[in-house]
């Protein structure tokens, strides 16, 4: 009786001994898809992010905006500067609010200026609460 006793505690303990390790070497494994679906989606987010600031800060150095702007007497130098600050939903409807005046500015339409006196007003709205 000790014998099986003694069999059956040692294949026991090795058993346990075995599984830390294994265990252990699945949570890695787990661990680096983590880590790599992680690492994947925040390139991606930050590449959405630099489009949309690319998006805003084309609209805003278009030479047609600019005489706007001034005409309205807006500063786009702290506007430029605002696009920086700006994240997550706001950041993604100033960029397709702005996407929708440069097509319609590219495509000869006139009727923008209140569009775009509203876009500018947002950032410059941004610019205020981030100070």
């Amino acid at each position: 009786m000790t014998k099986k006793f003694s069999i059956v505690t040692s294949v026991l303990v090795g058993m346990l001994v075995l599984s830390g390790p294994l265990a252990h070497s699945s949570d890695s494994v787990v661990s680096l898809a983590t880590e790599v679906d992680l690492d994947n989606a925040i390139a991606k987010t930050l590449d959405q992010e630099a489009a949309a600031r690319g998006t805003i800060t084309a609209l805003l150095q278009r030479d047609d905006v600019r005489k706007i702007a001034e005409g309205r007497g807006l500063d786009l130098r702290r506007a430029e500067a605002a696009v920086a600050t700006v994240q997550g939903d706001d950041l993604q409807r100033l960029s397709l609010l702005a996407a929708d005046v440069d097509a319609k500015l590219a495509g000869g339409d006139q009727v923008v200026s209140i569009s775009l006196v509203t876009l500018l007003l947002i950032v410059i709205i941004v610019i205020l609460v981030t100070r």
